[in-house]
């Protein structure tokens, strides 16, 4: 039974940015198998897209999908029409020279993607994988790495707080999707209760 599609979500109407920093923090604590690093850059890149009026195609694949099997570069896949502006994999792994080598040559090259961020949660890539990067850079290709939370509350402070308010919806909207887990339902609700105590 779907019993996660019968959990309401708290909504709040504002929250501060430090407010935010604390609910990020607490949600990518949150053990989800990935999913809720996947559900926050998404959300803020669908909010991105709305506040500043951007033709983006925002194209996303829950975790553990294979990315041969649905021919994408990345979990996360910005597009302006037909051309890929941008390909992200969000990892909670090390990031090490032989996951790079290894998505370069399953992912990047086969896709001819220039700009590839992997989003990392927690450990910070290795000397050997970050050296590998400004190799592929040399041949034309942009690998970056960038702290998630780093990413996000950055992104919040240059949008403002209206579109704040658009991010919480959105994730909300995709947080609420019957296929994710009640428990991470419960956990987004303590977790906001907690934040406004």
């Amino acid at each position: 039974m779907r019993d996660a599609a019968a959990i309401t979500l708290a909504r709040i109407r504002r929250l501060s940015l430090e407010q935010y920093e604390q609910l990020i923090d607490a949600l990518i604590d949150e053990p989800s198998g990935g999913l809720i690093p996947v559900l926050l850059s998404v959300a803020m890149f669908k909010t991105i897209k709305k506040c500043f009026d951007l033709d983006w195609n925002i194209d996303w694949q829950g975790i553990n999908v294979a990315d041969r099997a649905t021919g994408v570069g990345g979990d996360i896949t910005v597009k302006r029409g037909e051309e890929l502006l941008l390909a992200v994999e969000i990892t909670e792994r090390p990031i090490d020279r032989t996951q790079l080598v290894s998505t370069f040559n399953t992912k990047i090259s086969p896709h001819a993607i220039d700009d590839y961020i992997f989003f990392f949660t927690s450990t910070i890539p290795d000397d050997e994988a970050r050296a590998a990067a400004r190799q592929y850079f040399a041949q034309g290709h942009d690998i970056s790495f960038l702290p998630i939370k780093d990413w996000l509350i950055n992104s919040f402070g240059t949008i403002g707080a209206k579109c704040r308010s658009i991010f919480t919806n959105e994730f909300l909207d995709l947080l609420g999707d019957r296929d994710v887990p009640a428990a991470l339902k419960v956990a987004w609700n303590d977790k906001v209760q907690s934040l406004l105590k």
